[in-house]
């Protein structure tokens, strides 16, 4: 029985000095429909719009959009192919 005890005590000393699991980091989820970028980005020039233009550093908008892209945050650039005014991008392509 004293037996039983003490490795009933030495379990809970291991279990409480034990490192807690690392909480689970969530997934980039890689929008689908990132080889629209070209084409999003030469319909915004098309249109004149500033967003298909470079940045200031010098990064183009298609370099933008997959890089943006890729690292999880949706700029929907199946959608920007299809606006027919710049208001449009803002409108119709935004997520909500």
């Amino acid at each position: 029985m004293r037996r039983t005890a003490l490795l009933y005590d030495a379990l809970l000393v291991l279990a409480a000095c034990s490192t807690p699991p690392e909480p689970k980091k969530p997934g980039v989820h890689v929008p689908d429909d990132t080889p629209s970028c070209p084409s999003a980005c030469a319909h915004l020039r098309e249109l004149g719009c500033e967003e298909g233009q470079p940045l200031e550093d010098g990064t183009s908008c298609e370099k933008f959009c997959e890089d943006t892209q890729n690292a999880g945050h949706a700029l929907r650039p199946s959608c920007a192919t299809t606006i027919q005014t710049c208001a449009e991008l803002a409108s119709k392509c935004e997520e909500r």
